[in-house]
């Protein structure tokens, strides 16, 4: 009841508030004008424009406004008072259904339960026929691998009865297991169900069965089923896996430089030094010395130290020749037949090898209309493709000269490609001279100044008329395009 109360005081304070509160009229002082502004209003002849609600006057040079005007002094009721008013107030009335009872359900509906319930009597009062259980003697019906396979991440063996009964893999994992595998592999057998059995290999670092080796699988004669047949006859097969194949090669292609670092990947663990000794690598019809390259070496190469980071451990090689490759010369590098794993005693059968090309000297290769064709466009770029990439960082705009000059003009310099840009005008032939400072990433410049020539045909002729897909024309218009 309280609370009401002090809902109603409030509410009566501000009842006085308003009724004590009266505005008359307010005189506002601004710059050197002084405007009075009235509410009062009254009857004007019809037709007569109402006097302005305000009055202007020249203001006072020098006028300071006066102090502002105080405010009333007022003295705070008391409790007492307050409560005397609050008591004259009338009572609040409650109505019967003002206040009720929260209103929760009678009880909570249990969570719904997925199927039906069917009432069997346990045991059942019929017999169950009992299962077809295999007999006569154990036979192998299948088993993976067999023969070459590129990879072997497991073995399987199936029976055509169960071999073990039911029970845990832990308990499984305690008696011996009928298969045989030569050589010996770090792993582990596993029962999946009781016909087929897994073998699967725990090498450090990979998720197969070593490669390059030749495996011999055996099942003896005389290994019993769970219901005691026996196996009559041994069975017996081999699968193989392959030796190093060889992946990732650099350098390729080309133009490379001349003491290049010779990279190559395989596709399983190798000795660097038993491979080096199967190694190699001619250039022009000689064959050039090659060793393992050092770490710095390898650290201060970019892409070949990109390459070793991103290759898997043990499974790569790093070479350098003794001396450099002639210029403009085809290099190979071979991996002879022969070549062993770290894996297994199995090595390659066939040699496997990579090549690449040395830069030559820099000279103009070909220019052409960037768009092809016989002739340019006008405004269409203009293509000038070297043999070797040009140093971006050491090409300057005033080694190519153009005639008649060409306003406008933009190079850009991408691998061993120039490419211009202008205002190139219609039916007109330009020369374009490149000057013998061009220099390649190899140190070589051009040596002489190179001149070539580009045909600008005319413009194509190209009609468009603004609007989407579809356009609405005028029906009272004339079937014509204005200029």
């Amino acid at each position: 009841m309280k609370s009401y109360r002090w809902l109603f005081y409030l509410v009566l304070v501000a009842a006085i508030a308003v009724g004590c509160s009266r505005s008359t009229s307010a005189g506002t002082f601004t710059g050197g004008v002084a405007v009075h502004t009235s509410s009062s209003s009254g009857d004007f002849p019809v037709g007569d424009e109402p006097p302005p609600p305000f009055r202007l006057s020249e203001g006072v040079a020098g006028y300071e406004p006066g102090a502002e005007t105080p405010l009333a002094e007022t003295t705070p009721l008391s409790l007492e008072t307050l409560q005397n008013l609050l008591a004259r107030l009338p009572a609040i009335q409650v109505g019967e259904k003002d206040v009720q009872e929260y209103a929760l359900p009678e009880e909570s509906l249990p969570p719904p339960r997925p199927g039906e319930e069917v009432d069997l009597p346990f045991p059942p009062p019929e017999s169950v026929e009992a299962p077809t259980v295999e007999t006569g003697p154990v036979e192998v019906v299948r088993f993976s691998p067999e023969g070459d396979v590129p990879l072997a991440p497991r073995l399987s063996v199936t029976f055509n009865q169960p071999m073990v009964p039911l029970t845990s893999h832990e308990e499984l994992a305690k008696e011996d297991v009928p298969v045989r595998l030569t050589p010996d592999v770090p792993g582990h057998w596993r029962w999946v169900g009781t016909k087929t059995l897994f073998f699967e290999a725990d090498v450090e670092g990979v998720d197969r069965m070593p490669m390059a080796t030749t495996y011999t699988v055996e099942v003896p004669a005389g290994v019993k089923s769970a219901n005691g047949s026996i196996l009559e006859a041994p069975v017996t097969w081999t699968f193989r896996t392959p030796p190093p194949t060889l992946e990732q090669t650099y350098p390729t292609g080309g133009p490379q430089k001349l003491d290049p670092i010779l990279f190559a990947s395989f596709d399983q663990r190798i000795d660097p030094e038993a491979v080096l000794e199967h190694v190699n690598v001619k250039a022009g019809g000689i064959t050039y010395p090659v060793r393992l390259a050092t770490e710095d070496e390898i650290q201060a190469d970019a892409q070949v130290k990109w390459l070793v980071q991103n290759a898997n451990e043990g499974r790569w090689v790093a070479l350098k020749a003794l001396e450099e490759f002639p210029k403009d010369a085809t290099v190979t590098v071979t991996f002879k037949a022969g070549t062993p794993s770290a894996e297994g005693p199995r090595v390659t059968e066939q040699s496997q090898s990579f090549s690449f090309q040395t830069y030559g000297p820099l000279l103009v290769r070909d220019h052409f209309c960037s768009w092809g064709g016989n002739e340019c466009p006008p405004f269409t770029p203009w293509t000038v493709l070297f043999t070797n990439p040009l140093d971006p960082a050491a090409f300057d705009a005033s080694l190519i000269e153009i005639d008649p000059e060409l306003s406008a003009l933009d190079t850009t310099v991408y691998g061993n490609a120039l490419e211009l840009r202008g205002n190139t005008q219609g039916r007109t032939t330009y020369q374009v001279t490149l000057k013998a400072g061009l220099t390649d990433v190899f140190g070589q410049q051009l040596g002489k100044d190179v001149t070539v020539s580009f045909r600008v045909g005319s413009a194509q002729p190209v009609l468009s008329v603004p609007g989407g897909v579809m356009v609405v024309m005028d029906p009272s218009g004339q079937p014509a395009l204005s200029a």
